[in-house]
């Protein structure tokens, strides 16, 4: 186990590498810079994490497949799944009709506690600065990507962009630059207002401060959506950056949500992709204070699973007071982890949290683990997890695991016109009926809690039609 473990550490590195290209086909949480503008105020401003899933609003009161697959492609995370999920961090309502014709949100109705008149207003949406190119429950998005829905007055046909330091001394000048993006290409934003000074003709105004602290600078223009904040450290001379008023530790949260339903205080690797390569994200907020600064994450095993030590779990760096949002893991096949993310602001202060373990299942492919009989057919399924899934027809396909934790669950698909499969614990048995309709990378079954330490369960196909499986989890 712990081999392994250190073998993964390794391999992390170049995984990161491939974070931003990672197939959205995996449907896995992403973090993105979600900034949502009012027209008296800005909404919410920070990091998200978020997923593909549903979404309702007040007067649609409809679960809407907002993860683009209305649009013809895979399940992956959305710009309106991530105003979804900033609404629930940030406690703010959005809300709007659904479009049939169109497949997406349309109109607007509010945002915030601000009604949305369509004969003057709508929300404009912004995906890296541009014009989005497809409606918001369509518009797949990133790690890293930075979203803007803005509540817009039909004038208002730029965003403004606001860069400059983020950090300075009492006393000395500080030049910050904004800049205007037209939904296409960006220029220097003369006339904008930063707290108090106005920018010239090239974007770019000073400021100077006179008392130390942490200010949130922004640049508003009548005709154009504010900007961006800059979080600037205003300190003595002599001081560290950041450290003269700062003195409250981050939030964190992790991308895997909601322990799986079927295992609570789990989650299982299946539910976020079809592969023991899964994404760990996350997203740290500062409130008034100086902003998040890095993250360190490590990873430590569950001694159990199939075949699983009982050493001391060790933990392992697999990042180091790094900017990322999140990182691609690949664990071991029957094993379970548990990752630790540590959040630190510019002033040092730090905040820990300890995911609930991650069940990475035993595919129907391992077959040093899982062991099958002949009368199972290997067939090629996309969407499965490791892409295959097994399948019997007859009676007396069997299958049999060793592995050490207190519960099993099987993952698979019930079928139309789907047989009988008995299962056997410690020489328990249950008969599963595997008739019905449910999607790849469905729970089949879990097992009611088992003493801790080494059982065998072993699988026998009873007949009456076709029985599928795709993976076996252990769990502790």
């Amino acid at each position: 186990m712990r081999n392994r473990l250190r073998r993964t550490a390794l391999s992390v590195a170049l995984l990161l590498l491939s974070l931003v290209a990672a197939p959205a086909a995996l449907a896995v949480p992403v973090t993105v810079n979600m900034r949502v503008e009012g027209v008296s105020d800005t909404i919410f401003d920070g990091p998200v994490v978020t997923d593909a899933h549903r979404t309702t609003t007040p007067s649609d009161g409809v679960a809407r497949p907002c993860d683009g697959t209305n649009s013809g492609g895979a399940p992956a995370p959305t710009a309106i799944g991530a105003l979804d999920d900033a609404s629930k961090v940030g406690g703010f309502v959005w809300d709007a009709n659904w479009d049939s014709g169109f497949g997406d949100y349309y109109p607007f109705l509010q945002i915030g506690s601000e009604p949305i008149d369509s004969s003057s207003h709508y929300l404009a949406f912004y995906l890296n600065w541009v014009y989005a190119d497809l409606g918001g429950c369509s518009q797949s998005v990133k790690q890293g990507d930075d979203v803007l829905f803005a509540h817009s007055s039909f004038s208002q046909s730029k965003v403004l962009r606001l860069s400059g330091p983020t950090t300075a001394t009492t006393g000395q000048n500080v030049t910050v630059r904004a800049e205007e993006f037209d939904g296409f290409n960006g220029s220097p934003a003369p006339g904008a207002r930063v707290l108090g000074a106005t920018t010239g003709a090239d974007g770019s105004a000073t400021l100077s401060f006179a008392q130390e602290g942490v200010y949130r600078l922004k640049a508003e223009r009548d005709d154009a959506v504010r900007s961006n904040a800059i979080v600037l450290c205003v300190d003595p001379p002599g001081a560290a950056p950041c450290t003269s008023t700062d003195n409250t530790a981050p939030s964190i949260e992790s991308g895997f949500g909601a322990t799986d339903p079927a295992l609570p205080g789990r989650h299982l690797a299946t539910r976020y992709g079809r592969s023991r390569t899964i994404l760990i994200s996350w997203a740290g907020r500062d409130g008034a204070g100086s902003g998040v600064s890095n993250y360190t994450v490590e990873a430590a095993p569950v001694a159990h699973g199939a075949g699983a030590s009982q050493a001391e779990p060790e933990w392992r760096t697999l990042l180091d007071h790094a900017p990322t949002n999140g990182l691609h893991f690949r664990g071991a096949s029957g094993d379970a982890y548990r990752f630790r993310i540590t959040a630190r602001d510019r002033a040092l202060n730090s905040a820990t949290i300890v995911t609930d373990p991650v069940l990475i299942p035993v595919d129907d492919r391992d077959r040093g683990l899982l062991h099958l009989s002949r009368g199972w057919k290997r067939t090629r399924v996309e969407s499965a997890w490791g892409r295959t899934v097994v399948r019997a027809k007859r009676t007396g396909a069997t299958g049999r695991l060793r592995f050490r934790g207190t519960q099993l669950a099987l993952i698979g698909r019930k079928v139309r016109g789907g047989g009988k499969l008995r299962v056997t614990i410690d020489g328990r048995s249950r008969t599963l009926r595997a008739r019905g309709r449910t999607p790849q990378r469905s729970v089949l079954w879990v097992s009611p809690r088992l003493r801790d330490g080494r059982h065998v369960v072993r699988l026998r196909s009873l007949g009456g039609g076709p029985v599928e499986l795709d993976a076996v989890a252990p769990s502790p």
